[in-house]
């Protein structure tokens, strides 16, 4: 991908992961939802449970509501590795706190099919940094909630993919029309300056 190619040109995949743990390295996805964002729609989607192959903590399964029964028949990580790399392909990766998803993503696809993805990264809450500085918190639920976005169920991969995909339209009409941002370059540029100029 060019990343002076033009924004609405541009394939955008929204990612959330439910996991075992912190640790990409570590740690197992549970839940994968991807969504793909093109000219401001949402076009695409994949999203299942993974069996993480190891046991879930009780304190996971009390935040994401995932237990060892339900992913008990999902596909392991080996199964669906290529169809994330491919689902990815020469798109932005996006996600709400992006380094935490794209560390999951990059090194199950590493360790699984041993595939290195290069995919640009943007963060939504960097972008909701410089986009409404005056939130105290920039979690995902406030967030969502201040731009009149709902979520259908937090903390589940397809829920939270599904807000932060709203969250990237509205982020992405407010910058072209604010900011003159036209380019993948200048937009990826935008997310990493101290705050927005209004």
């Amino acid at each position: 991908m060019q990343e002076d190619q033009l924004i609405a040109e541009t394939d955008f995949v929204v990612v959330d992961v439910e996991t075992t743990g912190l640790s990409p390295t570590e740690d197992r996805i549970t839940e994968i939802s991807m969504m793909k964002v093109r000219n401001g729609q949402l076009v695409d989607e994949f999203a299942t449970l993974v069996n993480p192959l190891v046991h879930i903590p009780a304190e996971i399964t009390e935040l994401t509501g995932i237990n060892d029964l339900m992913v008990k028949d999902a596909p392991p990580a080996r199964e669906i590795a290529l169809t994330m790399a491919e689902f990815l392909r020469d798109s932005v990766f996006v996600a709400h706190n992006a380094a935490f998803d794209w560390g999951f993503v990059f090194h199950t696809v590493l360790r699984e099919r041993g595939i290195e993805l290069i995919n640009p990264q943007l963060c939504t809450v960097r972008l909701s940094r410089r986009i409404v500085p005056q939130l105290p918190s920039k979690s995902l639920g406030q967030v969502a909630k201040f731009m009149e976005i709902d979520i259908p169920v937090r903390h589940r991969a397809s829920g939270d993919a599904y807000a932060t995909a709203m969250l990237l339209i509205k982020y992405i009409s407010y910058v072209e029309k604010r900011f003159a941002i036209k380019t993948v370059e200048e937009l990826l540029k935008f997310q990493y300056y101290a705050k927005a100029t209004v």
